[in-house]
Parts: C-alpha cells; sequence; structure tokens
C-alpha cells in the first residue's frame, strides 16, 4: 500500500521567491542614505522647532514633513524586510515631502532636507516597485 502524496506541500519545481542581489544591494545603499536624513533631521530638529515657533514656518509645514519622515523611515524598514513591500510607504513620504516644500522653502537648510527626503522617498518606491516587478515575474502561472 502506498501513500498518497500531501496536497498542501509546494511541488518541487516552484522557484524560491528572492529578488536579485542587486537589488537588495541597492535597498542597503538607500538605507544608508536615509539614515543619513533621520541624523541630519535629529540634528537639526532644533531649528526647525524655532522656525515654527517664531511663526517663519506654519506647523501644518512641520506635522507634514515630520510624517512624511516617518513614512519613509518606515518604508525604508519594510523594503529591507520584505522587499516587495513598503512601496505605499514611500509614496505618501513624497506626498507630503510636497506638500511642506513651499513653507521650507525660504529656509535652505530645512528645504533641502526636505528635497532629499523627496529624492529618497522616490527612490525606494521605485526599487519596491521593481522588487515587486521581479517577484511577479518568479510566480508559477
Amino acid at each position: 500500500m502506498t501513500t498518497p502524496e500531501n496536497p498542501y506541500t509546494a511541488p518541487a519545481s516552484m522557484p524560491a521567491r528572492r529578488v536579485s542581489p542587486r537589488l537588495r544591494q541597492l535597498a542597503y545603499a538607500l538605507a544608508l542614505l536615509v539614515a543619513a536624513h533621520l541624523l541630519a533631521a535629529i540634528l537639526y530638529g532644533g531649528e526647525y522647532m524655532t522656525l515654527v515657533s517664531t511663526g517663519a514656518v506654519s506647523s501644518i509645514n512641520l506635522f507634514s514633513s515630520t510624517a512624511a519622515s516617518l513614512c519613509l523611515y518606515a518604508g525604508t524598514l519594510r523594503l529591507l524586510r520584505d522587499a516587495e513591500r513598503g512601496r505605499a510607504f514611500f509614496i505618501v513620504a513624497v506626498g507630503g515631502f510636497m506638500m511642506s516644500l513651499r513653507g521650507w522653502w525660504p529656509f535652505g537648510g530645512a528645504a533641502m532636507l526636505v528635497i532629499s527626503g523627496i529624492g529618497l522617498a522616490a527612490a525606494g518606491a521605485l526599487l519596491a516597485h521593481f522588487a515587486q516587478q521581479q517577484l511577479r515575474d518568479v510566480e508559477p502561472r
């Protein structure tokens, strides 16, 4: 008497769902740049609060850029953990940074931090998209 095969096991011919090493390296490079962005935001946080408390910049701009920064950091962590995840965080981060850019524009250092956030979030969204596309191409049809 033979035992039937387990219907719940994956077929042996299924390829592993992994992104390429090149995309993984790019995700780590992005994470280093995002860590530098976080460090700059921490170092210059007091100056941002001074601009808001004096009324030079609206508190809505501070809230928008803070929420966008948190989405950027969460998206980066998500991208490192699950390569195909996190694209929505990056898209929200781009939108938040774009909304707050007008308020920070007259102040050079703050504007550069927002502009770098826009670039990093756009790069993260693109990496997450490529990883998602690569994993979709590996899936059996």
